[in-house]
């Protein structure tokens, strides 16, 4: 392997010849779109069609290249590395590169800013991990996929799969030289809402396969089913330079017991969720846990805190490497966020009116029993599943009718104007979470 690269020898990291724990932050809501943390409902591809459906396709273009600067920019990176992080998930969507309606041709534009913030990367010293987040056909049944239909059809359609993995062939023979991408995470959260489990086995071996025909460089990251948490049906992977990655968010977790303090309890509500010892031993590879983090804009947000930091305790005195999500987002869950009383939060609180996520997601399921009760039998806790998501999506489909009254009333100029709420300079940062970061990378 190349010594020039982020490497995975047996059950450690290696960057040249020394190991290496990976510290550092997911970007967030930049190449791919996620509503809670814009405060904006819809999808990606739901709130970019309106978008262009408000201001037509020039200007909405012209929009979304000011937003990807204002997000990340030279400045945030120089913050970044006073935090001391060594590396970014760098989440992507597949529609940045491929259209639907015309398969298989990819388009270079782009790559623009991937290559943009590589250039970053490289001045800072930081590395990039490129992570798939929505993949064709959705892999998972949930928005962060792109997913309008509450299905995860890249399991149910052999070309969806084909299509993956012919875009990250072309993605690796790209950047098959350029060392500062770290690793490639090849599918985020999948969930294979079917029987067929075996089913991703299988497309990991023929995509880490295509891969090498063009990338014997670069760390590729696998994740687990049902949100990179369950690993019980992939096989042993015979590349050498593949490693796992599983999700944690301690706050999704609140009921623990039997343990006397909180770290204790969220050790134990981990390993419950992710068994960390037996992937270990059974795989032979080191662990990066892609996902963790807590929530900004929550009464209990010193209680999210403090989960937070007894879960980067437990991660660094067993070797796992670690990713916060997000840097930088719309006051939900970034470290950096725009002031309260900027203007994207005064138009966000106006587009998301009668719409919130952190209500609407855990209610799912309560909606998906009230359909239910209409049937005197029993469904497959899946069909449950699926029709909770099929809910939250018609629910979100709804609420982005909304969007055509709201643009009506916005000049162009100012929307663009908005935007500047996210520059570095004009947010907040969420001190507690940043120190907790810099006591972990020596910075603190």
């Amino acid at each position: 392997m190349n010594q020039e690269f982020l490497q995975v020898r047996e059950r450690e990291f290696y960057f040249e010849e020394d190991k290496i724990v990976l510290r550092g932050y997911g970007l967030g809501p930049l190449l791919n779109l996620e509503h809670f943390m814009l405060g904006l409902p819809g999808t990606d591809q739901q709130i970019r069609s309106a978008i262009i459906g408000a201001y037509g396709e020039e200007k909405a273009q012209q929009f979304w290249d000011a937003y990807y600067r204002v997000m990340i920019d030279e400045a945030d990176f120089e913050f970044l590395q006073r935090l001391g992080v060594n590396s970014l998930r760098l989440s992507f969507n597949y529609h940045l590169f491929e259209d639907d309606q015309n398969p298989y041709v990819y388009d270079e534009g782009g790559f623009a800013e991937i290559d943009r913030i590589l250039t970053l990367c490289e001045k800072f010293g930081i590395f990039a991990i490129l992570d798939l987040h929505a993949a064709p056909g959705g892999q998972n049944p949930d928005w962060h996929s792109d997913n309008a239909l509450g299905e995860s059809l890249l399991w149910e359609h052999a070309d969806f799969r084909k299509r993956t993995i012919a875009l990250w062939k072309h993605i690796a023979a790209r950047y098959a030289a350029n060392p500062w991408v770290g690793a490639y995470d090849l599918l985020n959260e999948p969930v294979l809402m079917i029987p067929n489990k075996k089913l991703l086995n299988r497309f990991y071996l023929d995509l880490i396969r295509e891969i090498r025909g063009v990338d014997r460089n670069h760390m590729l990251f696998v994740e687990g089913d049902f949100y990179a948490t369950r690993f019980e049906v992939l096989d042993p992977f015979e590349d050498p330079n593949v490693a796992l990655s599983f999700h944690f968010y301690p706050f999704f977790h609140q009921d623990f017991s039997g343990k006397a303090t909180q770290k204790e309890r969220v050790e134990e509500e981990l390993l419950r969720s992710v068994p960390l010892e037996e992937i270990v031993e059974r795989f032979e590879r080191p662990l990066w846990c892609g996902e963790t983090g807590a929530r900004f804009g929550h009464p209990q947000r010193a209680h999210f805190e403090s989960m937070l930091a007894d879960v980067l305790d437990i991660f660094e005195a067993r070797g796992i490497s670690w990713s916060i999500w997000a840097y930088k987002d719309a006051r939900s869950m970034g470290t950096v966020h725009p002031t309260a009383d900027s203007e994207w939060m005064r138009f966000s609180e106006r587009a998301s009116e009668g719409w919130s996520f952190w209500k609407e997601f855990p209610a799912r399921f309560e909606r998906a029993d009230e359909a239910l009760m209409a049937y005197d039998y029993e469904v497959l806790p899946m069909t449950k599943h699926k029709l909770a998501f099929r809910l939250l999506a018609n629910k979100m489909l709804i609420q982005k009718e909304r969007y055509p009254g709201i643009f009506a009333d916005i000049p162009f100029e100012s929307l663009l104007g908005y935007l500047d709420s996210f520059r570095f300079d004009r947010c907040e940062v969420w001190q507690e979470v940043a120190d907790l970061v810099m006591r972990h990378t020596g910075r603190g």
